[in-house]
């Protein structure tokens, strides 16, 4: 019985530490992406509608690693939401995006120091359709190659993505960052 209600007062204390961590912003729907070059998310590609995806993110910044689970689902008319969490299952961030407003995002975890509406800019730039992302992009173009795609500023190369079979690899140079993509499998 003791341990019993100890667990619940565990329990309880971790819930109350994580609600008391949470924190809630907006931003802007023109996400920068590198100086003097931003991306627009005020719509959705349509291609991109109805669709959701889960996926591992390994993100690599300076000394620091992360890996996080992420799910994104695009409704009908083009209403976004990512939730990550860590790789244990706990909550880090929920951004909702709905077209034509800011984005808004509430951070649910200390610790794990990622914006949301960078890795929602991220996530855009490697799955959305080169066509659509250039009209909404400004300050810098995207070329894509075979496999091989990469956005560009005055013809210096500031990020990079690779797709092959199990993994889609993003890398900012600009800020010095990695995103590699992986597919859940089940």
């Amino acid at each position: 019985m003791l341990k019993l209600i100890l667990q619940r007062a565990l329990l309880l204390l971790t819930c109350i530490v994580l609600s008391a961590c949470a924190s809630q912003f907006s931003s802007s729907a023109a996400i920068s992406i590198a100086p003097a070059a931003s991306l627009n998310l005020n719509s959705m590609a349509p291609s991109m509608y109805g669709r959701s995806w889960q996926q591992v993110l390994f993100i690599t910044t300076g000394q620091e690693q992360h890996t996080l689970l992420s799910q994104l689902a695009v409704n009908e008319a083009g209403g976004v939401r990512l939730l990550m969490m860590t790789s244990q299952g706990f909550p880090i961030v929920e951004l909702e995006k709905s077209p034509k407003e800011p984005i808004k995002a509430k951070k649910m975890l200390v610790g794990v120091d990622i914006n949301p509406a960078y890795v929602l800019a991220d996530i855009a730039l490697v799955h959305w359709p080169v066509a659509f992302i250039n009209e909404q992009l400004s300050g810098a173009l995207v070329e894509q190659v075979g496999t091989h795609r990469q956005v560009l500023q005055n013809h210096k190369t500031l990020i990079t993505i690779d797709y092959n079979d199990d993994a889609i690899t993003l890398h900012n140079i600009v800020r010095d960052y990695k995103i590699i993509f992986k597919k859940v499998t089940q």
